[in-house]
Order: C-alpha cells, then structure tokens, then sequence
C-alpha cells in the first residue's frame, strides 16, 4: 500500500484523454452557453437551415440598459484570435460587447431589414486565463429604423463565440511509472514476539476485542485457514486502524515487517488454494432489459418509463465521441416533474418492479435476480405487450425490415426470408450463435402462427415475443468450462460481458463481428472496441446505472429536511411541496458524464475546480438567503434547467462529497448525521463500508437544538455516547470522515458556526497518518494518497462489471489495475480498460451455471 503524507499534490485537472472535436478551435455555440432572465433557445431553421451554427441560436429581449448576460468556460489559458458571430433582424437592437468587464466593441448594430447572420466580428488576438469568461450585451439603443419588440424593447441574438488557439498546446501528462512494492520475506517465528507485546493485550486469551484472539494462531498455516479472518487483519494494518489510538503504537519498522508478514499470508493462499469465485446465473435487471429490447428493435426511445433513469433531455447533449461535454445542458430529473414519472410511451405497456440495489452493491447480481414463475409468466405478457402497442410500428425503426412482407415478395420465399430475419435477430437477442435446430424451432413456430392468424405481421409479432420471453434472452450466463480448471470466456460471452458492462444493452453488430471471427481477445481488437463502445451515446448508461447506484443517489428521493426548520428547500407546485434535492441530484451525475466524455481523471470525484449547475442551485450555494424574494409556491423549476459548467472559486465545493446531494441524503430531518455522512465516505469513496451497528443503540437528540441547549456540539454529544469499546473502534474510523462535513448544514449549504453560535471542528485524522482541519484538507489528504480512492472506485466498478461481491482471490486482479490507473493519474479510460483487461472480467469459473 502506498501512503503519501505532505507530498505535492498532482493536479488532475491536466489529465484529458479525449480533446473536444471543434472546427479550427472551440466553438462556443450561444444555444449552449449558459443564460438566464428572458434569454432562450431559438430554432432557425424556418430562417433558413444549415446557415445557423446548430440551427439555433441566443435569443434576448430587453429595455436599453439591460444586458444579455452569458459565460463559458475555457480549458487552457492562453493567446486566442476571438470572433462573434450574431443575428440581425428587423427589431434587434445596438450592443456593447464586453468581456470579463472590459469593453471589446462599442457598438454593435443588430437591425436589418430581414432576418440573417451579421458579418462575423474578429476581435482579432487576445491573451486569456483558463477559467469561466463572463460575457455581456448591453442593449444601448436602437436603429432609428428598427422596430419595437413588445412596446418598448429591443431583440439581441448570437450564434456563436469562436475561439481560435494561437500558441502551443500544453505539454502532455507524462505517464508516471509506479514501482512494485517489494515484500521482505517475514517469519511468524520473528514477530511473534512483536504480537505479544502489541497485540495480545487486546486480543488474547483474558481479552478478545472484535471476537479475535490471536493467541490461538500458533502457525502460519492458522492464518492460511482462516483467510478472511487474515484479510481483515491486513486491513487494519495498512490502514492503521490497529492498534488503536489509545493503546502504544508499533514503530513505523515493526508496523512494516508485521503488515509484510500477514500480506505474505495472503499470497500464498492466493497462490496454493486460489479459485475465481462464479459469476452467478442471472436475469436481465429492468435497466437493462428496457436498453436490450430497444436496441434490439431499434426503438426510437424507451420501453416504459424508468424512474431509475434521472437524467432526462428533450435533445440529445450526452455524445463521448465529441471530447466535450456542451458548457450548458439541458435535463430534467425523471422526479422532477409528474410528466417525467407518468410519461405515455407504448399503449399497454407496464413495466415490471425495480430491481432493489444490494447492500454496497449493485442490482445486478445474480443472487437477488432469480425469476419466479409469476415474473416469468409476466415476461411473455410483457414482450406481447410492447409488440402490439398501437404505436409500435411507428415506433420500431426496425419494423419494416423485420415485421413486413416485402412488396411483391413470393410465398415460396416465405419460410427462407423468415429464416435469414430470425438468424440475425436470434444471435443479437441471445448472444451466442445459434444452432440450426434453435432456428428452425423458431421458424416453426413462426409457420404455426402463420397458418393460425393468415397474418405475416401477427405472425412475426408473435415470433419476436416468443424472442424476448426465451430465458435465453432474459438470462445472463456463460457456459461453464468443460475442465476443472477456469477457462478464458469465448468471443461471444465476453461481447455479452463487455456490452452489458458499458452499455447495460446488448452487443451491436460491430461487437458480434469480432465475435463471430474470434478476434475479440486480441488485445489490438479489445482495445479498439474499448474505445469504441465508450465513445458512443449508450456509454451513458455508466452514469445513469453504474454513478447513481454507486453513489447511492436515490437515497435522495427518501430524504425528507424538516419543513419548518428548512423551508427553502421545499417549493409548492400545485398542491404538493416538492424537495429541491431533486434537482441537485443531477449535479454529481453530470460531474460524472464530463469526465466519462472528455476522458479525464477519476480524482475530479474528489475535488474539482468546476461543477454544472442551473442559476438556482448557483443561487442556493453561494447566496445567504437562496432564492430571495420567493415565497414558498413556485420557488424553484421544477421543469427541465439548463445546467451550465460554472469554475468554481472555493475548494469548499467541487467534487462528489461535498455536493449538496450527497451532504442532504446522508443527513437527519432536523441536523446533520456524522456518523451517516461518515459512513457514506467510507463505503462510497473508499469502499470500506462499516459493519451493520448493533441491533439496540441507544438514541441521541433528533433535533442538534437541544443538544446546543446544553452547551454541547453535536460532535461532543457523540463522543460522550461511545460508551461500548467495540463502538469506539468502529466509530474511530467513519467519525472523522462525517465530522469532516459538519461545515455543511443538513441541506447542504456552507455555515461557519453552529445555530446556536458555537464553534465547529472539523479536524480529523485518516487512516493514523493524514491529519486535517477541514474539508479541504480532507480533499488534500484523499489527493495526497490516490490510491485510497483509486482503489475503492477500480473495486466498486469491477464489482459492477462481474455482476457479483469481490472476494479476496481477486486482489491480485485489483492491485494490477490499481498500479495501472496510478500511473495514468486516474484517467477514466485507463480504470475501464483495465477492469475489461482483468482476469476476472476475461475468465469463466466452472463453477459458473448455464441455461439452455
């Protein structure tokens, strides 16, 4: 385990794989730059398509003194040729252009007679700072000639902002090499001496803490059979979790040879008893079966509403292959508004219950997924359903081509175009080839309903439910090897694997290309379709599947602040209050989606210099009182935002940990929740998730004024509630995570003291070695260690990847991706590929199961 106490931090913002794709340098188009007040999105295609940039542009309106305001955000400082591009019309008005403050032109007449494109402004060269470019329009009056706009008022209209890079790109992130940790090898007979001293007072005979005594491992082959018992030990070692602070600490030599002695435990086992654990059988999650029936029928959306899918966009922002995430995005949360919940696809169409997310897991894990007969049953109702909704045949892009009779087609070539149809579908739809004897039972069944309804349509409906009903298509399973050892996956599981793990869908044609030839294990050919498949717009289901359930983001939905001590929080549409978390939900997501898109490091989870968010989030972290001026009925939008990439200028924000989701959700209804927000960190980012507490603990005060009534902080009351040692040990470790937080009040928004005016210590120490005295320091401590945070995010995403809990014949498989993302800075693509690269992810057990 590498440990870094004061070393200089890396600054992860330079790691960028994908650079944005934009002609000639970076377009800034004025739909997408972020707006507020009576700006908005114009389509001007009417105008004349193809001449706007995007087909759209700006639109403003206001009285001379007014201003449209914008900003964008810039990667890299540096020297820029700048050029405007705006609309002139009949009732558009004349502009000052200015530029962080500074006047660039000073006037800028808008009027013409009709509507067109201006002749492009060049600014000419300027030298610019990286960071947010705060841009203004002040309306200064009109052409004499120019029409009024609603009584009094003019129209201003920009296409675009041009930025043209003019020096040398910055010099490129150097790949670090990150030495092997070489072990000396320890005897047990060496430091048992050492245990005797350290360790037996706790945990020997007369005293046995956390049920563990020691004393009654006499040999190395003790720690060999009790392998998980060794693994915990090993835990506590590295992480100095033990001994505890109150006992006499092992000299940093002694530590080093003991941790050594228990790690060499482990190796062995690895090597003399190691097995890979088994991807257990399973059926599609309902995420997943949505994505794999649209692919399959090229839907032109999805299959019924998913309530587990919050990110929503009217138009389509989400594309990885750009390099860039657009500066201002519009979305709505599914939970935002009852249209997104209720919303009207397929006729008919129900989908069946949520899959529930395991315990510091995922849904996808074959142990919780089992098919009952009822659901069973279900799936053949389910896939008639979606194939004959009144609007599916409108709704398939695939329909003609797979439910229609050609157009002078002969009833002798009937059976045969059926076969081709179904040859093709069945190899997507199960994900292997299929066998002649599958596809004529197939083609029978078809030839059956022909004969029954005299109807090719009603025919082939029938068929392709019969399709989606086959436990084939429902099931997830790799054939179990022959021999007894483990055997790598063939070309077509390890497509199925690859596809479920980036897509939650099914392998496209490309994919089942490499698969049907074999050449998908090369690692040339992997590589490529790695890049590939993250480079296309279903990769987002890794933010809308993978992000929201490894961040435990729909605990947000359940948190309920208390209304009368948190009130702004709460907005009435309606006749209900909705929360205003639903909206800040999106913030982390969208965090996430920038650095999947633009390949950036993992480390911006920890601590970024940038977030998007709409004017009203801005608003509720940064003003004293947020939304000013609103009463209670419409504070908030409760509709789709835009949510643009605002730079930050406080470290106290950035980032997946102090976001106000996480801070909100991990909070009570009338104070903040330490030992929650602990807890989170703990499992979320560093995956070490505490043991369940015990079944009765006694309460402490619900609401932190009483506890401040007593001349008490919260954390000071918590201390005094430790009274079990066993929960000191525990609390010792997830307290200072959560007491690192306490600067947040229990939505999310900054305070520097306590209600009551006491005083707030966030200080705290991680692991026995990084001391810190706020959240900043927090971050700086995650930033000085990466392997901390690494590690936790390779283990949950490969745990993701498998479908099953990580055990501990993984670990070699862990600590080779661990090494390899250190030495790339965390950057996105490089934790993917080594995951797909892992011999879990490319080997089978025998113990795996297989449905026919």
């Amino acid at each position: 385990m590498i440990v870094s106490v004061g070393a200089e931090i890396f600054d992860y913002h330079r790691v960028r794989g994908r650079q944005a794709i934009a002609v000639s340098g970076s377009l800034f188009e004025g739909e997408e730059l972020a707006f507020n007040g009576t700006a908005r999105v114009q389509d001007m295609t009417g105008f004349g398509k193809g001449s706007w940039s995007g087909d759209a542009h700006l639109l403003w309106h206001g009285n001379v003194g007014e201003s449209l305001e914008t900003s964008l955000h810039l990667e890299r400082g540096g020297r820029y040729r700048v050029r405007f591009q705006f609309t002139v019309a009949p009732d558009y008005g004349i502009g000052m252009l200015r530029w962080n403050g500074n006047v660039l032109r000073e006037s800028i007449d808008c009027y013409r007679s009709g509507v067109a494109l201006a002749e492009v402004i060049d600014l000419g060269e300027m030298s610019l700072e990286a960071g947010e470019q705060r841009l203004a329009v002040e309306l200064i009056g009109g052409n004499p000639k120019a029409n009024f706009y609603g009584g009094d008022k003019y129209l201003l209209g920009l296409d675009y902002v041009h930025l043209d890079r003019l020096d040398n790109e910055d010099a490129e992130v150097v790949k670090e090499e990150v030495p092997s940790e070489s072990e000396t090898t320890v005897s047990f007979v060496d430091m048992q001496p050492v245990m005797k001293e350290y360790c037996f007072r706790c945990h020997g005979v007369e005293k046995t803490e956390g049920k563990l005594d020691l004393t009654r491992f006499l040999t190395r082959e003790d720690f060999l059979d009790d392998i998980e018992r060794t693994r915990q030990i090993v835990d506590a070692l590295e992480f100095h979790e033990m001994p505890p602070e109150d006992e006499t600490q092992l000299p940093i030599q002694k530590h080093s040879r003991l941790t050594a002695m228990f790690r060499g435990f482990i190796d062995d086992y690895l090597q003399e008893e190691s097995s890979l654990p088994p991807v257990v059988m399973r059926r599609l999650n309902r995420y997943e079966y949505n994505n794999a029936v649209r692919d399959l029928l090229e839907l032109k959306g999805d299959v019924f509403p998913l309530p587990e899918k919050p990110l929503r966009a009217a138009r389509s922002y989400f594309d990885p292959g750009s390099g860039r995430l657009p500066n201002i995005v519009r979305v709505s949360n599914r939970a935002l508004g009852k249209n997104q919940i209720e919303q009207h696809i397929l006729t008919g169409v129900m989908p069946f219950a949520i899959d529930l997310q395991a315990e510091h897991g995922f849904n996808n894990r074959g142990e919780e997924l089992s098919v009952s007969p009822i659901l069973l049953e279900s799936f053949v109702g389910l896939a008639r359903s979606i194939v004959n909704a009144p609007e599916f045949a409108g709704y398939s892009n695939a329909y003609e081509r797979l439910f229609e009779m050609p157009d002078g087609e002969v009833v002798s070539n009937e059976r045969q175009l059926v076969k081709t149809r179904l040859e093709i579908l069945l190899e997507r739809a199960f994900r292997a080839p299929v066998s002649s004897e599958t596809l004529n039972r197939y083609v029978g069944f078809f030839v059956s309903e022909r004969q029954r309804n005299e109807s090719f349509e009603l025919a082939m409906k029938a068929t392709v439910a019969a399709v989606l009903s086959s436990p084939r298509f429902l099931y997830l399973a790799d054939r179990a090897p022959a021999a007894e050892s483990e055997q790598a996956l063939t070309s077509y599981e390890l497509a199925a694997r690859l596809a479920m793990f980036l897509w939650s869908s099914l392998p496209d044609e490309e994919l089942l290309e490499v698969a049907r030839n074999s050449t998908l294990g090369q690692d040339e050919v992997l590589d490529t379709q790695i890049r590939r498949m993250l480079e296309d717009s279903r990769s987002q289901s890794l933010s809308q599947n993978f992000a929201r359930q490894w961040l435990r983001l729909d605990q947000l939905i359940t948190a309920v602040p208390d209304f009368e001590r948190y009130e702004k929080y709460y907005a009435r549409i309606g006749c209900e209050q909705w929360k205003f978390g639903l909206q800040t939900m999106l913030e982390p997501l969208l965090l996430f989606e920038s650095i999947l898109v633009e390949d950036r490091s993992i480390m911006l989870l920890i601590d970024s210099n940038y977030a998007y968010r709409t004017d009203e989030m801005a608003s509720w972290y940064r003003d004293e009182i947020p939304f000013q001026g609103k009463e209670n009925r419409n504070r908030f939008n409760t509709a789709s935002q835009s949510f643009s990439r605002r730079a930050l200028t406080t470290r106290r924000e950035g980032g997946v940990i102090t976001s106000a989701a996480t801070l909100t959700m991990t909070s009570s209804p009338l104070r903040t929740n330490p030992i929650n927000r602990g807890a989170w960190v703990a499992t979320v980012v560093l995956n070490r998730p505490p043991p369940p507490p015990p079944d009765v603990v006694p309460e402490i005060e619900a609401d932190d004024a009483a506890i401040e009534a007593k001349g008490m902080t919260l954390r000071e009351r918590l201390v005094q509630h430790q009274v079990n040692p066993s929960c000191v040990s525990c609390h010792q470790k997830i307290d200072p995570l959560g007491f690192a937080l306490e600067n947040y009040d229990a939505v999310g928004r900054w305070r520097e003291t306590y209600r009551s005016g006491l005083e707030i210590d966030a200080s705290g120490e991680l692991f026995g070695k990084a001391s810190f005295k706020d959240v900043v320091g927090l971050k700086d401590a995650l930033l000085e260690n990466p392997e901390w945070f690494m590690r936790g995010f390779s283990e949950h995403l490969l745990a993701y990847a498998l479908g099953r809990e990580l055990e501990i014949q993984d670990k070699p498989a862990i600590d080779r991706i661990v090494r390899a993302v250190l030495a790339d800075h965390g950057q996105f693509s490089a934790v993917v590929s080594e995951v797909v690269r892992s011999y879990p992810f490319l080997h089978k057990s025998n113990q795996t199961a297989h449905t026919e």
